[in-house]
């Protein structure tokens, strides 16, 4: 019998989460993909990770990601109205490869 990945788990767990409330299951999803999965989609794209930043600009959040390719440090730009709303616009940008990357002229 195989054994179910921390992820399968979680996402049979999540099933049982409402789809609405304070915290719903699409939420802890982009969040459990985030801190368990994202570093190595990167990697699999050739980005090595270098952190994140957040700032909040009244009703909007903007969320910066910087990561590296070789020696050369891009960041990304993503705007929406939480810190998770930039999280889940960030990964569905990465599932479809169509996240912008630009240089980092200060990293």
């Amino acid at each position: 019998m195989a054994t179910k990945t921390f992820l399968e788990e979680l996402g049979e767990s999540l099933e049982q989460w409402p789809a609405e409330g304070p915290v719903t299951r699409a939420e802890v999803s982009v969040w459990a993909w985030w801190f368990l999965v994202m570093v190595n989609v990167l990697e699999e794209q050739g980005l090595f990770y270098r952190g994140a930043s957040i700032r909040y600009q009244g009703w909007s959040t903007l969320l910066v990601v910087k990561v590296a390719r070789g020696n050369t440090p891009l960041i990304a730009f993503i705007t929406e109205r939480n810190t998770t709303d930039c999280m889940r616009v960030f990964k569905r940008l990465l599932d479809e490869n169509r996240a912008e990357w630009r240089e980092d002229k200060f990293g």
